[in-house]
């Protein structure tokens, strides 16, 4: 076998032909020179066939590929320019073995991209001889190669949710389907604008397949989505409409420890705040006794918790019907339990009766983005976070959005070494 076959065998690269290579022993650095065994020329940014002859040639680059064992390889070519029809500008040919603009081989920016599925770009960066901000810009590269394009999706049931990742109000809003639990589109901010990027990016045709959307009460959110999706059904998230009754409750005992402050009647309200906001099949004996001793010391108080137990019970409904006649019977009682923070609440569930239907109708809630949110979290405390929201989201879409990067192992057989040398 020749000897450039073998070279050619142990790089794994497809469609390349050696012509050369040099041993450099004092910088344990091997270099093959190559060209591209395919023939004719594509354009390097949007891959058209060139039916014509080139420009010019450029002068020789290099390409960095997977270490063998302590040895960095190179490959060295010489690429040819050319004007693309399509793209009205003289452009360089595609290198069969890496990405326009890039100098990095595919199979190694794979391997970075798997590396930094599973731990630090700190540790990536060290393990493969490379600088901390390349790390982000193959990651980048990857998802574009690799993520599956929104138009390719078919997008039926969606989570909305934003999820904060730095100091100083820095939000990123993420988009996920229900069906996959993947994440499928990001963007900086948590307005009604930024959510229209999401649309813009989906498009109208594809669009009108959405038929759920569940999300919190976000005004800018509900903007966004009646405007670009009058057809959709709208779901408000039930773990958000709890906790709107959770904080109602919680500002009835403050005004309650406020109004008998200096009162006897104070120390059947003190360390109760958790009690009051626990589900009732978690509390501990001692707990149920205490809240029994709220329920006979102060009316009001318990009166709150007991219709923040009411409004938990919309979503045990068995159906829709069912749910709709409990919140109308809720929503009567909050207008006249003469507790102001329920008053408010049941004008705010008012206006949206109909989404906190649909919850217990589709069985949809938001749980399935709170989980991915809490894996973004785990991304940025991993890498000490982020200077940009992009970085952040090129890594985000690298582990949350399906992509699935092989390793040059991942091509070869199982096979007993000792069945080969049998």
């Amino acid at each position: 076998m020749r000897t450039a076959t073998v070279f050619c065998r142990l790089l794994g690269l497809q469609a390349i032909r050696i012509t050369g290579y040099q041993f450099h022993t004092d910088a344990l650095m091997l270099l093959f020179d190559v060209e591209s065994r395919r023939g004719g020329l594509r354009c390097g940014r949007c891959g058209r066939r060139h039916r014509g002859g080139s420009y010019d040639t450029r002068p020789a680059r290099l390409w960095r590929h997977l270490d063998l064992g302590p040895w960095e390889v190179y490959l060295r070519a010489r690429l040819r320019r050319f004007r693309c029809s399509r793209c009205e500008a003289v452009v360089t040919e595609a290198a069969p073995w890496a990405e326009h603009a890039s100098t990095f081989t595919r199979e190694f920016e794979d391997v970075v991209s798997f590396f930094t599925q599973q731990t630090s770009k700190t540790v990536v960066s060290r393990v493969m001889k490379i600088a901390w901000p390349t790390v982000g810009t193959i990651v980048r590269r990857t998802v574009a190669r690799r993520g599956t394009p929104l138009s390719q999706r078919k997008l039926r049931r969606l989570g909305v949710d934003e999820i904060s990742y730095r100091r100083h109000h820095k939000y990123l809003t993420l988009v996920a389907d229900h069906e996959t639990g993947q994440v499928v589109w990001g963007g900086e901010g948590k307005s009604a604008q930024t959510l229209d990027g999401f649309f813009d990016a989906l498009g109208e045709e594809a669009s009108k397949h959405v038929e759920l959307v569940s999300l919190d009460m976000s005004a800018a959110f509900i903007a966004s989505i009646r405007r670009r999706l009058p057809h959709a059904t709208v779901v408000f998230d039930p773990f958000h409409v709890v906790k709107l009754a959770n904080e109602a409750v919680d500002k009835v005992r403050r005004a309650q420890v406020r109004a008998l402050a200096g009162t006897a009647d104070t120390s059947a309200l003190k360390k109760t705040r958790w009690i009051l906001l626990k589900a009732p099949e978690n509390l501990r004996p001692e707990e149920r006794y205490q809240l029994s001793l709220i329920g006979k010391a102060n009316r009001p108080l318990y009166r709150a918790y007991l219709l923040k137990e009411a409004l938990r019970a919309v979503y045990a409904a068995r159906t829709g019907s069912a749910a709709r006649r409990r919140l109308e019977d809720w929503l009567a009682w909050a207008h006249r339990s003469r507790l102001p923070p329920f008053v408010k609440l049941a004008r705010t569930l008012r206006q949206h009766f109909e989404g906190i239907i649909a919850a217990v109708e589709h069985g949809l809630s938001n749980g399935r983005l709170e989980g991915l949110n809490s894996k973004v979290r785990l991304l940025s405390h991993r890498a000490f976070g982020f200077h940009s929201a992009d970085a952040l989201l090129a890594l985000v879409h690298l582990c949350c959005s399906g992509i699935n990067v092989p390793l040059p192992s991942d091509q070869r057989p199982l096979t007993e070494p000792y069945a080969l040398i049998a």
